[in-house]
């Protein structure tokens, strides 16, 4: 199994700072019973909202709790999380985007830390940015999910709605019913659930989305500079060095002959003015490029460092997953024969304990460290990657413009060394001529210079254009490729669904004919319902309610049956007795659950789920957790 979520213990504080609640839970099944409005359901939301939920709607004896704690296991890693009830408005509600904060460890080792609470407790906003990762982030990590992008609405509170399942949402409402939810965001959610969702492929389609606008853009710029570079000519930037070093030369050859027109002359006369001018020009072009040149080299070395820093935060990651892997490994492989002797150890020995000296082992607590240290990791590797990216970008923007202002810097030396040469006569109408020519020919060279610099953007932007192109070619036979394989999958898994839907529906001891009679089961997680065989059916209050149930449980049952699926084998869920559904209903529902799970393969789960009527064969200290509730003893104390 590729995902586990199990509830280990569950704590809730008062304001005062004393525990209204405090039950351990156990892996299988764990039923909370009870008289209604005895807090049951309310144990059910505290749940929900420690692992990351969105709820605000708390009864006004769990307003008066401060926080809420759980002792987590998420595959072979445990964790504490915790959650403040933080009152918004009047003090009816409170905030359900109340940030989570996570300790590395259990309960009892986070007792015995030493260390100050704000150091113990890493905490983590709800919302993802692009400066801070939100709890979701850090969760999906440990359970193996992909981490969403910032944008994305895939938060661990949208995977909880598969998990939840609760009293207050539409009868029609597969998932936890929520305002402005999208059918994107649910079939995403169930695709993730259902191990379909690929990180690659997700990522491929990102990709091609980002590189189609980015070829409407690439092929937008191309249009403007085509409309600037009219002329064939000027779209090649060979032309255009030519061009300007003909016209250097050019003005190289006036230069010369009016020198030389000008040693027959008696009087020199130097304007002194102009000498200034180009003097100040070429200084100041002069040191635009040296400071152009320092960015360039600056941003090379920076560049490199970079890269080296990134290169040696992977190899500690992976460093910190082959630890992980390596402690994995010797978790499940055990010595059969003694290393001194080489006799075979055949005494049994308890899980969790060593099987050579029989002292007890706990490797929980190294892999749950390496887990941090492993997402601090790849925190700092995002952070270089995106400085990087950033300076990469930055340095062909400069050497595009130490280019150009390279190019004006020489036109405008030999401007200068052309003033500095010879003196010009200003009684000779034909050296006045010649010096207009060179201006001319001077102004097209600036002119060129700057068709220079659109010309070299024009054919990079030709070049990018043919790379983007080819790469989504590859990337669209890419995404039809695995779509095609997911398609393939997700058959299997509804065949799983099916089977323990029309389980659950034939087992109804009500009898009821459309239960009875159906031999199709299906749900559509993007339209949010379930259907059977006949689709125009009417169904009781009772009834609908009973379907929502098989449906959800179904889910959880293929989660237990194929071991792709990324559903983290958990379940919890309020009232079974919820919408006028009989006694005797209610606890033939449990009796049908507890035989399908027997018929599960071997592998952990834990469901939780709180009851009214509980089957009296279930009603036993395998099964329960706490007390039996009543208005006078409910499940919440000190409040």
């Amino acid at each position: 199994m590729q995902n586990n979520l199990f509830l280990r213990r569950l704590i809730v504080y008062t304001e005062n700072g004393q525990k209204a609640y405090d039950e351990s839970f156990h892996l299988g099944v764990n039923i909370i019973r009870g008289h209604n409005s005895s807090g049951k359901s309310t144990i059910i939301r505290f749940i929900f909202f420690v692992l990351g939920g969105c709820y605000s709607e708390f009864t006004p004896e769990a307003l008066r709790c401060r926080s809420v704690m759980a002792e987590v296991e998420i595959n072979g890693r445990v964790l504490v999380l915790k959650r403040y009830l933080d009152k918004v408005a009047d003090g009816t509600r409170v905030d359900r985007y109340a940030p989570m904060y996570i300790y590395f460890g259990s309960i009892d080792e986070y007792h015995a830390d030493p260390r100050p609470y704000s150091a113990k407790f890493q905490k983590f906003p709800y919302k993802t940015s692009s400066e801070r990762r939100s709890f979701s982030n850090v969760l999906f990590e440990v359970m193996g999910l992909p981490e969403f992008k910032a944008d994305s609405n895939i938060t661990m509170h949208q995977i909880l709605r598969l998990i939840y399942l609760d009293q207050e949402s539409p009868l029609t409402s597969i998932f936890f019913f929520e305002s402005f939810d999208k059918e994107l965001t649910r079939e995403t959610v169930s695709n993730l659930m259902m191990g379909l969702y690929d990180e690659h492929l997700s990522t491929a389609k990102l990709d091609k989305e980002a590189l189609e606008k980015e070829i409407d853009d690439v092929r937008h710029a191309i249009h403007l500079m085509e409309e600037i570079l009219s002329n064939p000519d000027t779209k090649s930037t060979l032309f255009l060095r030519t061009s300007i070093e003909r016209l250097n030369k050019e003005i190289a050859d006036i230069t010369e002959h009016v020198k030389r027109l000008r040693e027959d002359e008696t009087v020199f006369k130097v304007k002194n003015r102009e000498y200034q001018r180009l003097q100040d020009d070429i200084t100041h072009q002069r040191k635009t490029c040296d400071q152009l040149k320092a960015e360039v080299l600056q941003l090379k070395n920076d560049i490199q460092d970079t890269s080296y820093f990134i290169d040696a935060l992977k190899r500690k990651k992976e460093a910190i997953d082959h630890s992980i892997s390596t402690r994995d490994y010797f978790d499940t492989h055990h010595l059969d024969f003694c290393p001194e002797c080489l006799t075979r150890l055949d005494v049994p020995v308890e899980e969790g304990y060593c099987p050579l000296c029989k002292s007890p082992i706990d490797n929980s607590r190294g892999k749950t460290q390496a887990t941090r240290i492993r997402l601090e990791l790849d925190f700092q590797i995002r952070q270089a990657a995106s400085v990087l990216k950033r300076n990469e970008s930055e340095l062909e923007e400069k050497k595009s413009k130490l280019r150009s202002m390279s190019l004006k810097l020489n036109s405008a030396q030999k401007q200068y060394d052309a003033a500095v040469s010879h003196v010009r006569s200003t009684q000779e109408e034909y050296i006045d001529e010649l010096i207009q020519t060179k201006g001319y020919k001077e102004g097209e060279i600036a002119q060129f210079s700057t068709l220079l610099e659109y010309a070299d953007k024009y054919e990079r932007l030709q070049k990018r254009l043919t790379v983007l192109t080819d790469r989504l070619s590859k990337v669209n036979h890419y995404v039809k490729a695995e779509e095609v394989r997911i398609e393939r999958e997700q058959e299997k898994i509804s065949r799983y669904i099916s089977e323990n839907g029309l389980f659950l529906l034939n087992n109804d001891d009500v009898r009821q004919d459309e239960f009875v009679n159906a031999s199709d089961f299906k749900i559509d997680y993007r339209q949010n319902q379930v259907y059977i065989s006949n689709k125009r059916y009417k169904l009781s209050a009772s009834s609908s309610f009973y379907l929502k149930m098989a449906a959800r449980f179904a889910l959880f049952f293929a989660s237990l049956q194929v071991g792709s699926m990324m559903y983290p084998r958990l379940m919890f869920s309020d009232n079974m007795e919820d919408k006028g559904m009989e006694e005797g209903r209610a606890q033939n529902f449990q009796r049908i659950i507890m035989k399908r799970l027997k018929q599960m393969p071997p592998v952990d789960y834990q469901l939780i789920y709180a009851t009214s009527n509980i089957a009296e064969e279930l009603d036993i200290p395998e099964y329960v957790i706490g007390d039996k509730y009543t208005p006078n003893n409910k499940s919440l104390k000190n409040v």
